[in-house]
């Protein structure tokens, strides 16, 4: 059937809702190298001879144990004491991934607890240009041996400066020092990152937003161009800032998320209108037995593509419910299937293009 026959409700339906399911993948995307041990699994990031777990411990903490300290936040002794505790448990799991941010004094932390099992650990870094980078990497790589993964910020950039550039040279430096195994940068912007890919020499990896709802809408172009150079791709803010959290009256009532309504990401920072998420959330297929922000973290799971998926779990039963959802994420379901088939058919016809001249009413809706 042609995509004009549709009505304007399927059309919705079939465009917006399949699209956001499947990030219109089939096009271009392959499954990675990976491999499963216990109830885990590890993938290849990019071209590296890094396998980071799919379920990555993110760098986000909860609010309610911060304190002030310095230009930044630390956690207080019990919040510490409770991070610590779950990044433990989370280790047992085999979630072998962590990210760390200096400026909130997880590093000290960070490194007492895998002291002894350093090997067995990838510690993923940033850096926030508080002083130059390559001391960064030298403290960094002091402190725990060396740097397994460490990324710029390129969010403000849509070109790559001479500022840019020179970290980024710096980074190369240290890559061929030894320093670091993997260099990468982040965004929520795709106008940030294509420049990125096409100027940054050795770029290893990129970590982006990446969520059931925000699919469709952001890194169309940017997604095909990382795959096709091999770059390693790494999801974050699968629940959309936790703002997922608060449409599931299901959900665990633990602490607060950090987004109190569904917020675009990426180039289109906007709020999403109801209708169009309670149509999207449709296309979840969740399961009888689960929370939406489950279904939401196994639909970002099953997306072969990605290497792995970074998100804050500051609760016990976040660390659960997550790894819950990747032991049923492993195959689609014949609606999946269908849906990837369908839209992979509708996107080519249309040379990618979103939607026909006459449906455009349907993105000027979007953008309101």
């Amino acid at each position: 059937m042609g995509v004009f026959m549709y009505s304007r409700r399927d059309l919705f339906l079939k465009l917006f809702g399949t699209m956001a399911a499947t990030g219109v993948t089939p096009l271009f995307a392959g499954p990675g190298r990976e491999y499963r041990r216990g109830g885990m699994v590890y993938r290849r990031l990019g071209q590296t001879d890094l396998f980071p777990s799919l379920l990555a411990f993110g760098s986000h903490t909860d609010f309610a144990y911060r304190v002030r300290a310095g230009s930044g936040t630390v956690l207080s002794m019990e919040g510490q004491k409770r991070r610590d505790r779950q990044l433990a448990h989370a280790i047992d799991l085999g979630i072998n991934t962590l990210d760390v941010y200096e400026d909130e004094g997880q590093w000290e932390p960070v490194e007492q607890l895998t002291r002894g099992r350093r090997g067995k650990v990838i510690i993923s870094l940033r850096w926030k240009e508080h002083e130059y980078i390559g001391n960064t990497i030298d403290r960094g790589a002091k402190l725990f041996g060396y740097v397994d993964m460490i990324r710029i910020y390129v969010n403000d950039f849509e070109r790559v400066d001479d500022a840019l550039l020179e970290a980024w040279d710096a980074l190369r430096k240290a890559k061929e020092a030894g320093k670091v195994r993997a260099i990468g940068v982040s965004s929520h912007n795709e106008q940030a990152l294509m420049p990125a890919l096409g100027e940054l020499e050795g770029l290893d990896y990129v970590l982006f937003p990446y969520n059931f709802i925000h699919a469709r809408a952001d890194f169309m172009e940017f997604l095909p161009a990382a795959q096709a150079k091999g770059i390693g791709l790494i999801a974050i803010k699968p629940l959309a800032m936790g703002s997922i959290t608060n449409m599931d009256p299901r959900a665990h009532s633990g602490p607060k998320p950090e987004s109190e309504s569904v917020v675009m990401l990426g180039s289109r920072k906007m709020v999403m209108l109801p209708a169009a998420v309670a149509e999207l959330t449709r296309t979840l297929n969740r399961l009888p037995d689960e929370t939406l922000c489950q279904a939401a973290m196994r639909f970002v799971f099953s997306r072969p593509f990605l290497s792995a998926v970074f998100t804050g779990m500051w609760d016990d039963q976040w660390i659960q419910d997550n790894y819950a959802a990747l032991q049923r994420s492993g195959a689609l379901s014949s609606t999946e299937e269908a849906a990837l088939k369908e839209v992979s058919t509708i996107a080519q016809s249309h040379s990618l293009i979103w939607l026909p001249p006459s449906y455009r009413w349907l993105e000027e809706r979007w953008q309101q």
